[in-house]
């Protein structure tokens, strides 16, 4: 019986060790590897980001010292939430497997024709880190990569890569099109730090007006005649009502500026008389306004009593001060083009 039992105690030590062993032998090939270590531990570092396509299609992302929002390709500023994504991409990315024998090879030729190499800068004119982004696994829950590091090289062996709590691939977290990546803030004033507003209703100039404000309950409403100008002073009017509506201009976006249109039916847009004008005015005097047009539907509507409605209702096309075209959702721009109406005691 005893001699039993220092066998089963034996057996039971040498199974131990076999294992450390084994999982030792089949983990450091990854873990102890420097071409294996994909993350970025402290992204604060991290000043610049070039991703380019298979195409040659490049995105250069920059981040401004002090300021929220980084710049894009040298010209316009990039979107906060696609950046925040991206640098918790290289944050919590991690190893889940290599890459099978049997398609090792298919993969690195995939990755040298057709992968995005993004280059992670943090403070040098050299790249800390290069990726190649490769295609997603066929069960979509990793992403095939192989990474390069400046000064050590390139690794030979492709990767199976994902994120901690995330299910599903990276690849679309990286891409290319300066549209898709351009932020689409209009107006953000998130303490309201807005002198004037204005919405001049082209279709039917009555409707508009102009909110003068110096803060707290501070307000002062004019109506506005047929050419816009908004000298009409009222006296009564519901000041919660008209503070609620200068709330709404704390964050306003577009959606895009990718808007699928012709060069011709851009040009047409600006020279056409719009339906609506915001315009809001800082505290330091700067002005910032948009127009909106009105667009014709894909499909004419009826509304309850059998007319056709034919313009879309949850769009409009929408013009910067700069002359630019952007798609705008009525979700958000419908509740700023409320009539002074709206404002007034009810008769």
């Amino acid at each position: 019986m005893k001699k039993n039992l220092i066998l089963v105690v034996v057996l039971l030590v040498l199974a131990g060790v076999a294992g450390v062993i084994y999982f030792k032998s089949h983990t450091s090939t990854i873990a102890d590897e420097p071409l294996t270590d994909f993350a970025i531990q402290d992204t604060a570092q991290v000043t610049k980001v070039i991703i380019t396509d298979h195409l040659g299609q490049k995105a250069t992302l920059e981040r401004v010292p002090g300021q929220r929002l980084w710049k894009l390709n040298d010209k316009y500023l990039a979107r906060e939430d696609a950046v925040s994504l991206m640098l918790k991409t290289f944050n919590r990315i991690s190893i889940r497997g290599n890459v099978s024998d049997s398609s090792r090879d298919n993969m690195l030729k995939l990755l040298a024709s057709s992968s995005k190499r993004i280059e992670i800068f943090t403070g040098s004119d050299e790249p800390a880190k290069i990726w190649y982004v490769g295609v997603a696994t066929p069960d979509h829950t990793g992403t095939v990569m192989l990474l390069e590091i400046p000064g050590i090289g390139r690794s030979e062996e492709p990767y199976i890569t994902h994120m901690e709590g995330f299910t599903g691939f990276l690849s679309t977290r990286f891409f290319t099109n300066e549209m898709e990546w351009r932020y689409t803030g209009i107006f953000e004033f998130p303490h309201l730090e807005v002198s004037r507003v204005k919405m001049v209703n082209h279709m039917i100039p009555a409707d508009s007006w102009e909110v003068r404000f110096a803060g707290g309950n501070n307000l002062e409403l004019y109506g506005c005649d047929p050419m816009g100008f908004c000298n009409q002073k009222v006296e009564r009017f519901d000041t919660v009502a008209v503070k609620n509506q200068l709330i709404l201009f704390k964050k306003v976006h577009v959606e895009s500026f990718s808007t699928m249109l012709s060069t011709a039916q851009c040009d047409s847009l600006r020279a056409a008389q719009p339906a609506y004008t915001l315009s809001v005015t800082d505290n330091n005097g700067q002005t910032t306004s948009i127009d909106l047009h009105l667009k014709i539907a894909a499909k004419p509507m009826e509304d309850d009593y059998g007319n056709i409605i034919p313009f879309d209702l949850d769009y409009f096309w929408a013009k910067t001060q700069d002359g630019e075209i952007a798609m705008a959702q009525s979700f958000n721009f419908g509740p700023l083009l409320n009539p002074i109406g709206k404002f007034l005691p009810v008769r």
